[in-house]
């Protein structure tokens, strides 16, 4: 696991590290340049020239950090700053420059048509680091458009201390403009804007360097560890249930998938195909009767019940509505988890079976079971949030849902938007609150699906990022697919206390890696929603062990 700091956890790290640790701050600062330095020299063997542009800050100094060790490698190294004004006595800034001076370089005002004359090989970016809070104007935005400019038309490789100046570190967000860069050498913890969209796009390959700054940091002040992280690998095959040889197809997990309406089978298949190539042991689909043979011919191993549609004669209907509602409820107390919503539509059916699941998942008596609580574990995506989200009476019988049950909310934007009854750009802007927002109101899991998935639950501090996607997996069925491993992952975790949560990251994780799978073997453009799903019993079965 890896935490994702924000530039004040980072600033905090810092501090506690000198201030409590003992370790001087221009020993970090060193170790930081030196680090830098390392990766220039080593990706970019024989470069000659090197131009260094850096800002007023501690940022700043680490970029003449960087210069002046390049310059005991033998480069040529072009220094510039913003302004003449010297910087505060005593500052990290002022200690640099002075041991520059020894060196026999003083560092100018930044000059573009120096800039070309120099012409570099390589430009450090070391204007604004991760404690930037603003957007850039003036000179700033000058040297940021002269460094982007002077890059894409000389072919100069642009290389950025800690992240790259003008990006957000907490939020990924362009402050009025940023330097794109080739390379980011960030230290001790990576900041969440090296993977939030858009700032990673500006940061080209990412390397993290340790300078001495580690966990022991905050615990020394007792300071809570940071908030974001993103799993690795081990992470995840550590949570993934031991499979018992001696077990039963009912052992893994019965799953009841309620999707597809009149012509919309697709949504049913992947979802119920990727539960059982997830490790489920039995899975039952419940769906409109047109799409019985397509299921059966092109999915032996499902169980199906069907429904009718709904006649428009009052009596005949309210017979029908009864029969819908007894199958379901018979299919629900079959069931250890139930994932309801992809492809169901959002009409007078699909409200019907909505309105089934939240009850059986509440807390009033729904005759299911003697405890009054049918539905352990719940998956909600696709229509099924739309349809929530349009009902007062359903938003109150999902946030009046059982404490015992563990719900699981799949959005993707336009879902989480409607969710929180904000606009798509409001639910952009203001994602981690809002994800939060939700999370308490209705005690859930919820799976913001984006470029970056965010995870977070009600109670839980964390906030867990998918970092191992790709755009490859916005494509048609994907989010079908993580539905159906969401809900085998709620049957597989090995912690059952927190399972919510624990089974989201599992199952976004195996999804967005086996999307990394297909975009090794088939490209970004060509991936389908069948492909992600074959390949996530390949996942599975490198983690098994």
């Amino acid at each position: 696991m890896k935490y994702l700091l924000t530039g004040n956890e980072m600033a905090a790290a810092d501090r506690i590290t000198s201030e409590k640790i003992g370790i001087p701050s221009i020993v970090l600062m060193e170790r930081a340049a030196l680090a830098a330095a390392d990766e220039i020299t080593e990706r970019f063997a024989g470069i000659k020239r090197v131009t260094i542009v850096s800002g007023p800050g501690n940022n700043g100094a680490d970029g003449l950090a960087v210069g002046r060790i390049l310059i005991d490698r033998g480069c040529r190294v072009q220094f510039f700053v913003l302004s003449e004004k010297d910087p505060p006595a005593g500052s990290s800034m002022e200690v640099q420059r002075n041991i520059l001076r020894a060196y026999g370089a003083v560092p100018e005002v930044f000059d573009e048509e120096r800039l070309k004359r120099f012409a570099p090989e390589i430009i450090v970016d070391a204007l604004f680091g991760t404690g930037l809070a603003r957007e850039l104007s003036g000179t700033s935005k000058q040297v940021v458009c002269a460094v982007n400019e002077y890059r894409m038309q000389n072919g100069c490789k642009a290389v950025a201390v800690d992240i790259p100046s003008g990006i957000s570190s907490e939020t990924g967000a362009v402050m009025g403009c940023a330097v794109t860069c080739d390379l980011t050498v960030t230290f001790a913890y990576y900041k969440r804007g090296h993977f939030l969209y858009p700032g990673c796009s500006y940061c080209g390959e990412t390397v993290l360097r340790q300078i001495g700054i580690h966990d022991r940091s905050f615990a020394a002040e007792e300071r809570p560890l940071p908030e974001m992280f993103m799993n690795e690998y081990a992470d995840i095959a550590r949570r993934i249930a031991y499979r018992d040889p001696g077990g039963h197809k009912g052992t893994f997990g019965k799953i009841l998938i309620i999707a597809g309406s009149y012509a919309m089978c697709g949504a049913a298949l992947l979802c119920a195909r990727a539960a059982l190539k997830s490790g489920a042991g039995m899975v039952k689909i419940f769906t409109r009767e047109e799409n019985r043979v397509i299921i059966q011919q092109a999915f032996p191993e499902a169980m199906l019940t069907t429904y009718e549609a709904l006649p428009e004669d009052g009596e005949l209907r309210k017979a029908a509505q009864k029969k819908i509602v007894q199958a379901l409820k018979a299919d629900i107390q079959w069931a250890d988890a139930v994932a309801a919503g992809p492809g169901i539509g959002r009409g007078s059916e699909a409200a019907l079976l909505v309105n089934t699941v939240l009850e059986a998942a509440g807390n009033d008596n729904t005759g299911l079971m003697e405890s009054g609580n049918a539905i352990s574990m719940l998956v909600l995506d696709a229509d099924a949030l739309f349809m929530i989200a349009s009902d007062a009476a359903m938003e109150r019988q999902l946030a009046d849902h059982a404490e015992k049950t563990a719900v699981v909310l799949t959005p993707h934007l336009a879902e989480f938007a409607y969710l929180a009854h904000v606009s798509a750009y409001s639910a952009a802007a203001d994602r981690i609150q809002l994800m939060r927002d939700i999370a308490d109101k209705y005690r859930c899991t919820i799976i913001g699906k984006d470029a970056r998935t965010l995870i977070m639950s009600h109670g839980v501090r964390e906030i867990c990022m998918i970092t191992n996607g790709n755009s490859g997996m916005a494509t048609a069925g994907s989010g079908d697919v993580l539905t159906g491993i969401t809900a085998a992952m709620l049957c597989t975790v090995r912690e059952r206390t927190g399972c919510g949560q624990k089974a989201a990251e599992c199952a976004a994780y195996i999804h967005a890696q086996a999307g990394s799978n297909c975009m090794e073997k088939l490209g970004k453009r060509a991936m389908l929603a069948g492909d992600i799903l074959a390949e996530t019993g390949r996942v599975l079965h490198e983690m098994e062990f």
